[in-house]
């Protein structure tokens, strides 16, 4: 790593180079993705597709650690591009299951094409071994954080 990347690194808390990595990550996706009509919320198309299915509204709330108002909007969002599509679930009928339309299967593969892409772009120079204790890092991070009183800070990437 050069000596001023390091020194940057050294400077900002770790929540400031996090929020740049996140910027570059997405700013770089949107980008690549820039022939599907679709300026955010890939991950969310991601989860569905990996639940098959068959999530909740609660289910994205919690993995994504949005709150339920706002994954409202999203799925809004998504719903009015034709995307995905909600159904009441049969065994209780206060929540709705969330699919995928046809059209939003149809977007699914360049997703993944672009995040895995992404993702060995960024990864470069970083050994498989590294990259593992990366990920457990990242994990560690969030769980030492998550049980922390804190305010509502909502994190928003918009093209």
């Amino acid at each position: 790593m050069s000596e001023k990347i390091q020194n940057q690194c050294d400077l900002l808390p770790l929540g400031a180079s996090m929020a740049i990595v996140t910027k570059y990550y997405y700013g770089a996706l949107s980008k690549m993705l820039e022939s599907i009509d679709l300026e955010r919320h890939y991950t969310t198309l991601i989860l569905i597709h990996k639940t098959k299915n068959k999530c909740t509204q609660q289910y994205l709330s919690d993995m994504l650690h949005v709150d339920k108002v706002y994954m409202v909007h999203i799925l809004d969002y998504l719903n009015e591009k034709g995307l995905v599509k909600r159904i009441k679930n049969p065994e209780d009928r206060r929540e709705h299951l969330i699919s995928l339309t046809a059209k939003g299967g149809k977007v699914i593969p360049e997703i993944e094409k672009s995040i895995n892409q992404l993702n060995q772009i960024g990864l470069k120079g970083i050994s498989k071994e590294e990259q593992k204790v990366f990920w457990m890092s990242v994990q560690t991070i969030m769980n030492n954080l998550k049980h922390l009183p804190t305010n509502e800070v909502d994190i928003k990437i918009k093209k």
